[in-house]
């Protein structure tokens, strides 16, 4: 059956076309996200990267013989041993913002820049207190005057050097004098005294590396597969996603291409085929047709070039990420494009087994059933795996319910229930979208109506991509907004401060937030944010991202929803949890646990209440009286009059006067959440156009692929029309209405899935806000839906008006 398979397409070639092109796409939309995929796994960078020059390296002690990295600093005495006993270099980082125009950076003295492999490429070295090299800059920013702002205030300098750029940092470099004014602390020391002999003098209070040890202290410690962390999620949500619209796609086109050869088939059991000689021989089609797969394959290494690029420029990978031709993700691509091949000629195949060769005699094209034993068995599965998965989320687990990427599989297994059940959706929803129809007394409206009802299997064909490119852009970007805005509102319900002050760089200076706290009447909770390791007896039991906060903001201006325990009057060395670290770490309300700092430092403290679990992450505080002098990362501003009292002019110029000059600014709290709502749409819709925009691409060219096939198999039925007197031009304007009709049910049925999606992660969104949000992205789904009846109705009537460019009484007569 295989040889009059091959003879079958080699004569049919223009009917499996669609097929073809179908599966040929799909492969390459996969095989270009799994070779995006595959190019984040690994280590791209492996090795020391900080130290790499340096023989021994002496870090702070963490919890059970852990090095730490800066801020964290070594005890001076410890210093004062390891210099006197040989020769020792201290290194220091500490965050820097110069300006203009050079954004973020790493202080560093200059007498550790060889460590790392920083070579001059101009200029020279700095030797004054005032003069700065530059990594990475260029020549001409040699004689430049810079501002750096560190947690010490600002400074100007001279640019007197500039280095080559290295990938895990963007460094300046200062005289050793002046970054031990800028940051006292010693952050690790650099030795090439022996490692035992060290080891012996540190006795235990420190940390001694050397080897591949040395990467523990970098500041990535990974060798770059961290900064891959947001590229790699977003190329596993876009390529999981691709591979899902790809079996969509290809299981309707296949089916569709199956019911136009009715007639062909049922040809061939009237001379003799059995019912598997058949099914063979469809597999076979389908096998051949899979070898599409491999022009995909080729396709997908060029395509990854401007998705390289446009993740770049949006900042979803580094500037050093590339992209290279890997076989094994290309194999992987071609063994799925076969497999989605054989699945889509697999859910015709009982539909085909059920031809009688009598039909071969019929001429009414009606069709009987619009859904087959795969698609009814695929479609009720994804759908009780969508309903099953929004239970047992919003029972056990509902924050999922604010992550798209942890809550993406439910929106996408509705989108693919109702895709995939459309055949049986079909009738009723056409029957009430076209019952105004009904009573036309023209013939063209009514024949619209009967033909979209009376073909539901090419209807079905036209309909599922436009469901699944609706739907998905609908669903996923509705759960995505949802889930922003329930974050905004806990935090909106959490934080009741007027006005708050925005760094413009990595924090807030000590000289700045002195001003701001000696403005009368105003009320300045300043928060940091940081990480903070949690043990006991030595043991590390966590590690927490938190932030610090002083204790009288607690209840008043802060306010999580307490769980347990109390944030009435907490002790000074207070710290409180949320329900997550709570539970993973067998802690309550009034135990006590060693905290280690950021600097290193060790203190005890008690936990003080625990609050409810955090939507993006830990919603943990603990007691700035603990926390020494970080920067803050922002500062929450009160008249003294009561919390979430705004500030009147005079106190709001006042405020402004202490900002001048630190690069911060202040806005009310609610334009800044406002900020926060706009940054996170703005993700969104980045994450749209790599996530969504393929899938879209490819579902709106399978759109315009399905009506292509579907008029080539009218010509007949078209011709008929042409000699009962319709005319060429009414005939386009009735493919054309049937193509508009069939956006319109496909987007009825889109809204059908994108509604179930929706009250599904509402149930868990309200168990974790009150009155979250439903947010609905009317900008892009009506743009969606204008782009598919545009691609929809401008393909229906090119390939209508060709397909009756001959004379009627000669299409009537030609060979299927």
């Amino acid at each position: 059956m295989l040889s009059i398979a091959a003879v079958t397409l080699r004569h049919r070639l223009m009917g499996f076309v669609g097929a073809f092109l179908a599966l040929a796409l799909g492969t390459t939309m996969i095989g270009m996200m799994t070779l995006t995929l595959a190019a984040t796994f690994g280590t791209p960078h492996p090795g020391p990267q900080r130290f790499k020059e340096a023989s021994t390296v002496i870090a702070p002690r963490g919890f059970q013989g852990r090095p730490m990295k800066a801020p964290a600093v070594l005890p001076a005495d410890v210093v004062t041993k390891v210099t006197e006993a040989g020769r020792a270099t201290a290194d220091r980082s500490f965050p820097v913002r110069l300006s203009p125009g050079l954004g973020e950076t790493t202080g560093h003295p200059w007498s550790s820049a060889g460590f790392a492999g920083y070579h001059l490429v101009a200029g020279r070295a700095p030797q004054a207190p005032d003069e700065i090299v530059v990594a990475g800059g260029g020549k001409s920013l040699i004689g430049r005057e810079a501002e750096a702002v560190t947690s010490d205030g600002a400074g100007r300098y001279r640019v007197v050097g500039v280095t080559d750029a290295l990938w895990f940092e963007n460094a300046v470099f200062f005289s050793g004098a002046e970054a031990q004014r800028l940051s006292p602390g010693v952050n690790a020391l650099v030795t090439d005294q022996d490692v035992k002999q060290v080891s012996a003098l540190v006795g235990g209070r420190a940390v001694v590396l050397s080897g591949h040890d040395l990467t523990r202290v970098d500041p990535d410690s990974t060798g770059g597969a961290q900064a891959l962390a947001n590229a790699q999620a977003t190329a596993g949500s876009t390529a999981g996603l691709a591979v899902c619209v790809a079996v969509f796609v290809v299981i309707a086109t296949f089916a569709f291409a199956t019911e136009q050869r009715r007639r062909e088939l049922a040809l061939m059991r009237l001379v003799g085929a059995a019912p598997r000689q058949v099914r063979r021989m469809v597999l076979g089609e389908a096998m051949l047709i899979g070898l599409a797969a491999a022009a995909g394959c080729v396709l997908a290494p060029l395509c990854t070039v401007p998705l390289r690029s446009w993740m770049l420029d949006h900042d979803v990978a580094p500037s050093w990420f590339t992209i290279p031709v890997n076989p094994l993700p290309l194999l992987i691509s071609f063994v799925m494009g076969v497999v989605a091949a054989l699945v889509g000629s697999a859910a015709a195949l009982v539909r085909v087994s059920l031809i009688r060769p009598i039909e071969v005699l019929r001429e009414s094209v009606v069709e009987r059933r619009g859904m087959t034993p795969v698609r009814w068995l695929l479609g009720t599965g994804m759908l009780i795996g969508a309903v099953v998965a929004g239970i047992v989320i919003s029972r056990t687990e509902p924050y999922l319910a604010a992550s798209a990427r942890k809550y993406e599989a439910v929106p996408v297994l509705y989108v693919g229930a109702v895709t995939l059940l459309a055949p049986i959706l079909l009738r009723p929803v056409t029957r009430l979208l076209t019952g105004p129809l009904r009573g036309s007394a023209k013939a063209g409206p009514l024949l619209v109506r009967e033909n979209i009802l009376t073909s539901r299997r090419r209807t079905a064909a036209t309909v599922a991509p436009i469901v699944v490119a609706v739907g998905l852009v609908g669903a996923l970007l509705t759960m995505q907004k949802s889930g922003d805005a329930a974050v905004l509102a806990r935090q909106q319900q959490e934080i009741k401060a007027a006005d708050v002050v925005v760094p413009g760089g990595s924090g807030i200076d000590a000289r700045t937030l002195q001003r701001l706290t000696a403005v009368p009447g105003v009320r300045v909770t300043p928060v940091a944010s940081m990480n903070v390791r949690i043990g006991a007896q030595g043991e590390q039991i966590d590690s927490l991202t938190t932030n610090a906060v002083p204790a009288a903001a607690l209840g008043t201006t802060i306010k999580p929803p307490v769980l347990s325990g109390s944030l009435a009057s907490p002790p000074d060395n207070f710290l409180v949890i949320d329900e997550h670290a709570a539970r993973s770490d067998g802690l309550s309300a009034g135990d006590h646990v060693v905290a280690l700092l950021p600097t290193g430092e060790k203190v005890r403290t008690v936990i003080a209440a625990v609050v409810a679990r955090g939507l993006q992450g830990d919603d943990t505080y603990v007691s700035a009286s603990l926390t020494g002098a970080l920067m803050p990362s922002q500062v929450y501003l009160d008249s003294k009059a009561g919390a979430g009292r705004p500030l009147d002019e005079q106190q709001t110029a006042a405020v402004n006067v202490a900002l001048s000059g630190s690069g911060a600014h202040v806005m009310t709290y609610g334009a800044y959440l406002e900020a926060q709502r706009a940054h996170a749409a703005e993700q969104t819709n980045n994450a749209a156009v790599v996530i969504l925009g393929i899938a879209l691409a490819y579902a709106l060219i399978a759109v315009a692929n399905t009506l292509i096939m579907a008029t080539a198999g009218r010509r007949r039925e078209f011709a008929l029309l042409g000699l009962a007197g319709t005319v060429r031009s009414q005939i386009v304007k009735v493919a054309a209405a049937e193509a508009a009709v069939a956006v319109v049910v496909g987007t009825v049925l889109a809204a059908v899935a994108t509604g179930l999606a929706a009250a599904t992660q509402q149930v868990s969104l309200s168990k974790l806000v009150a009155g979250a949000p439903t947010v609905i992205p009317w900008a892009q789904l009506l743009g969606t839906i204008a782009l598919c009846a545009l691609v929809t109705v401008v393909t229906a009537s090119g390939a209508t008006w060709r397909a009756t460019r001959r004379r009627a009484i000669e299409a009537a007569g030609i060979r299927e």
